[in-house]
């Protein structure tokens, strides 16, 4: 397919250059999209900024009753997006459904605050004038999807832009295309406008840079690594747009010695699997109190061991690939470096050879707080673990960090998990659970975990912008 999505029709691209596409369970090509250029862009933008100015105009109750239509059509379609999520990114087939399922409700909610959006009237000091805020549309938007969720990252950017009276200009990962342009499929059987959502495929490096320095879009919202949320922040900068910016991780798991370990066990390696460690959220660093430390090392270590590991579309399979070989020589390289720095494997720590990108699911101890594996996101399925003291050792060690996005709690005392809620300078903290940003919370990093959030209420207003209006009545 060397086709865009313009005004609600595939158009031939004006770059006669692909991107293949690759199966990471065995490498073999699935697929192709074009790699766009700079005319597809200016396409694009053209179609987004006709379209946005009458949609703005529709009541919001009755946009949102339209956008509600592409939840039947997911419903509908679920176990063939899911298959085809499997194909390009490997999930297993019930986190892939899963992830179809949750973005038919995120659709459900996000129309549902159209209803409970509103403004606010003040009083002033001026005698005779009441202030009003009014809540607006940005106007011309554009997402930039990861790899990772690309199905419903795609919903948590596309969604509330609609909602709120908003075009939306869309790149997806040229790791995985397919799944995105065929939503555009399920879009034109809904009473959508054309030109609404556009979808233009091709590299970060240039069509994102050329989405992001556009004078013509209000907003670019990323999801991706902490260097490319930085250079669109650069080009978005010289237009001062808006960003919204949900970026790389570091995520720490405390387990102190009030924590329910098998509980604390469960947890923190369900969330490590999922999507084979490849989510921002996953639980990256391990801190364990000294009085649980020999214990839980023992039993995190064999719940790891027996996680299958293989075809995604097995029955049988817990965790399926990594991404690409890139990736894939990036957590070796990790772990190999900590192992020659005095670091001990416990279980895994290496790439299992296959045809595919599967590495095994890894325990390490004996690490040391400044090494690699501490600091720089691992993503993939490797648990380092370290041991503390005191509760304050904890909170200061998990604080030490540039990212601030999750982290991760085991407790069953109060006051513990009240002191780690409070004294954690990270935007999401899970207490003895797994991460799973809820559609009605609000998923925002500090640091150089991003700008600006998703989801819930806070979310949905990331596509408004406030005009104050004074109305003098004397």
């Amino acid at each position: 397919m060397s086709k865009q999505f313009i005004d609600g029709k595939f158009v031939e691209s004006h770059s006669n250059e692909t991107i293949e596409v690759l199966n990471p369970a065995n490498n073999k090509p699935i697929g192709e999209v074009a790699k766009g250029n700079e005319q597809d862009v200016k396409d694009a933008v053209a179609g987004a900024v006709k379209a946005q100015k009458s949609w703005a105009a529709v009541n919001r109750v009755k946009r949102a009753d339209i956008v509600l239509q592409l939840a039947a059509q997911l419903e509908q379609n679920k176990e063939e997006i899911a298959r085809i999520y499997q194909q390009e990114q490997g999930k297993v087939y019930s986190a892939a459904l899963g992830e179809v399922e949750n973005s038919i409700n995120y659709i459900k909610y996000m129309t549902g605050l159209a209803q409970s959006n509103k403004g606010e009237v003040l009083q002033n000091q001026v005698d005779h004038e009441t202030i009003m805020l009014i809540k607006k549309p940005v106007g011309v938007t554009a997402g930039i999807i990861p790899w990772n969720a690309p199905i419903f990252i795609l919903m948590r950017k596309m969604i509330p832009a609609l909602v709120t009276g908003c075009s939306i200009i869309v790149k997806p990962s040229g790791e995985t295309p397919l799944g995105t342009f065929k939503i555009a499929e399920l879009l034109q059987k809904t009473d959508i406008p054309a030109g609404l959502v556009q979808i233009i495929s091709g590299p970060g490096s240039s069509i994102g840079n050329l989405l992001a320095k556009n004078q013509q879009i209000n907003l670019i919202s990323i999801t991706g690594s902490t260097g490319a949320g930085k250079s669109v922040m650069e080009a978005a900068a010289a237009n001062v747009k808006k960003v919204n910016l949900e970026l790389g991780g570091k995520a720490p798991a405390i387990v102190t010695n009030k924590a329910d370990i098998d509980k604390a066990v469960k947890y923190i390696v369900m969330a490590r699997i999922k999507n084979s460690g490849q989510v921002c959220t996953c639980p990256e660093r391990i801190y364990v109190q000294s009085g649980v430390y020999d214990e839980f090392v023992k039993k995190v270590t064999d719940a790891m061991s027996k996680i299958v590991t293989g075809d995604p579309t097995s029955p049988d399979t817990d965790m399926g690939p990594i991404i690409n070989k890139k990736q894939l020589d990036s957590i070796e390289q990790k772990v190999q470096d900590a192992v020659s720095a005095g670091a001990k494997v416990l279980t895994g720590g290496h790439i299992i050879e296959s045809e595919g990108n599967f590495y095994e699911p890894t325990v390490i101890v004996n690490v040391d707080d400044n090494s690699q594996i501490m600091k720089d996101e691992i993503f993939g399925p490797v648990l380092p673990i370290a041991k503390f003291d005191t509760i304050d050792e904890a909170i200061d060690k998990a604080n030490d960090s540039p990212y601030g996005l999750s982290s991760y709690v085991y407790t069953d005392d109060l006051k513990e998990s009240m002191e780690f809620s409070n004294r954690l300078n990270i935007g999401e903290v899970y207490v003895n659970c797994e991460a799973e940003e809820a559609i009605t919370g609000y998923h925002a990093g500090w640091r150089q975990s991003g700008l600006g959030g998703a989801d819930g209420q806070h979310g949905f207003e990331e596509y408004l912008n406030t005009t104050v209006s004074y109305l003098r009545y004397e």
